[in-house]
């Protein structure tokens, strides 16, 4: 078994995942979500983004059949891979999984900004090394990662803690 991914109707990406919890038990489906702080109304709420708008992940063997039902569903529009479709690298799908180890939603880092930009806990953990931007007024921290070979940057939520005293 391994993971490929669906490139979806953005918008269809919980439907999609529904209709294959019931029409394909047997295929795992992940639509991993992060927490975000967002200013609306001049206070910041707490809401809800999907990590990957447009695409919904399949832990499937990919024979005859699971493919037809994946790509028979209503809002998909194909499974990721050049030409054909191919499985996500492992050491790819790695922080995918770390991010939603105990459910689909990434919830947020608390960090420690200074010279150096330092993840006290969270899913960014011993991740400093591919953080390449801090927007403290926002409370994100952008990280880039690699997926299918391509360098993606995706925002994460943080909770910036102020520096210790000197």
């Amino acid at each position: 078994m391994n993971w490929y991914v669906l490139h979806v109707l953005t918008g269809e990406e919980l439907n999609v995942k529904k209709r294959l919890e019931r029409s394909a038990p047997h295929i795992q489906t992940l639509i991993p979500r992060r927490k975000l702080m967002e200013r609306r109304q001049g206070s910041f709420k707490e809401v809800t983004r999907l990590l990957f708008p447009g695409y919904v992940f399949v832990y499937t063997v990919l024979d005859h059949e699971s493919y037809y039902k994946l790509v028979d569903q209503y809002g998909v529009i194909r499974i990721l891979g050049r030409p054909d479709p191919c499985p996500v690298p492992l050491q790819e799908m790695a922080h995918v999984l770390k991010w939603c180890e105990e459910s689909e939603l990434v919830g947020m880092s608390r960090v420690q900004d200074g010279e150096k930009v330092t993840v006290i806990d969270g899913p960014l953990k011993n991740m400093e090394g591919q953080i390449v931007r801090v927007d403290r007024r926002k409370g994100r921290a952008r990280v880039r990662i690699t997926l299918f070979g391509e360098p993606k940057e995706i925002d994460f939520g943080i909770d910036i803690l102020d520096k210790a005293p000197e």
